[in-house]
């Protein structure tokens, strides 16, 4: 078996682990770092695959460099689960607690104790700004809605000196949680993340193709834009599956052929990225847009006629799946426009259960 590019490695290695120098978003990166180094919150929402950890993990280290504080997240999945959801509140707030001692040591502040039920009060005793990411609270998903609302309370009422990030995912069987319990507190500023620029669109493909000597072409990028909606995950992952059959030692152009071929649906369920691409889409579809959402898409990649909900055009906008353009509304990305109408119009049965 022949040798794959060293670009295609790049940008499989990018998808697991994006280096800070292709980070995009620096400009909502500096905004939400403003504002939890002004006092507020920061919830963070979107979709699956959209960025959310990678910004939060931005505007974490911002707003250390801003105040000279010191920051830590926690991923509160579950690892002994395949769902990763918790099924006890103890669970959560104790991995958090894990995390609290972590930092107390490092402070050398060992004679604190830290509160199983209240991980985050003990750090009112540290001088510092402290900064806590909370990623993944999907995984209240698992626990009753009074109880999870009770922990979300829990998590927001820090001390003085204590800002937290929440990832808080969209998923139609949590949204009316996050938005009621963390998105209407007054302390929180909450952003839904967007597609990136065009701007940003070049620099995070061509970075990493420019140091292997070869580039994307203007055309290139431009298919890759249409094809990606400009959401950072799949312009990664659309960039390997462009790349996995370059030669070894190829160096030169890449131009929008080799975009435009990836999108088949056969195809692209053949490789493993192309199959996360595919199932990823259909697990924002079929289980995370609520029925307003799901009904907006279906309208508008089947060409139907109805009335579409504002609140779904709204909610849609913000997380950069619709767009408005002279013809009206449309579903930003091909990859995603195709696979909708496919699930739309029956050509992929998915089952939800």
């Amino acid at each position: 078996m022949a040798e794959s590019h060293p670009l295609h490695e790049d940008y499989l290695d990018a998808l697991y682990e994006l280096p800070d120098e292709l980070r995009a978003r620096r400009a909502l990166e500096d905004e939400l770092a403003a504002q939890l180094t002004s006092g507020k919150h920061v919830c963070i929402r979107g979709f699956w695959r959209i960025g959310k950890t990678t910004l939060m993990r931005g505007v974490l280290q911002n707003a250390v460099q801003r105040t000279g504080g010191v920051a830590f997240s926690v991923d509160l999945r579950n690892p002994d689960t395949q769902d990763g959801m918790v099924k006890t509140p103890a669970e959560l707030l104790g991995r958090i607690a894990a995390k609290v001692t972590e930092l107390l040591k490092r402070a050398g502040a060992t004679e604190l104790t830290v509160d199983p039920k209240q991980p985050l009060q003990v750090l009112g005793e540290l001088a510092a700004p402290i900064f806590v990411g909370l990623d993944e609270l999907i995984a209240l998903f698992g626990l009753e809605q009074k109880v999870a609302r009770e922990v979300l309370e829990n998590l927001l009422a820090t001390p003085k000196n204590v800002k937290v990030v929440a990832v808080c995912h969209r998923h139609r069987d949590l949204d009316e949680l996050f938005e009621s319990a963390v998105v209407a507190k007054p302390s929180v500023v909450t952003r839904f993340v967007p597609p990136i620029s065009d701007e940003e669109l070049v620099h995070l493909i061509n970075t990493p193709a420019l140091a292997r000597n070869v580039r994307f072409s203007d055309e290139g990028l431009g298919s890759l834009a249409v094809l990606s909606g400009n959401r950072p995950w799949e312009l990664v992952s659309l960039a390997a599956l462009a790349t996995a059959t370059l030669e070894k030692g190829f160096t030169g152009e890449i131009g929008p052929e080799k975009v435009e071929a990836l999108f088949d649906l056969e195809a692209l369920g053949a490789s493993e990225e192309g199959q996360a691409l595919v199932d990823n889409v259909l697990r924002i579809v079929m289980t995370a847009m609520n029925a307003e959402e799901k009904a907006l898409v279906d309208l508008l990649v089947t060409g139907g006629e109805g009335e579409a909900s504002a609140d779904a055009v709204r909610r849609l906008g913000e997380a950069g799946l619709v767009v408005e353009d002279e013809e009206g509304l449309a579903v930003n990305g091909a990859l995603f426009e195709g696979l909708a109408r496919a699930v739309a119009t029956g050509e992929i049965k998915v089952s939800v259960e």
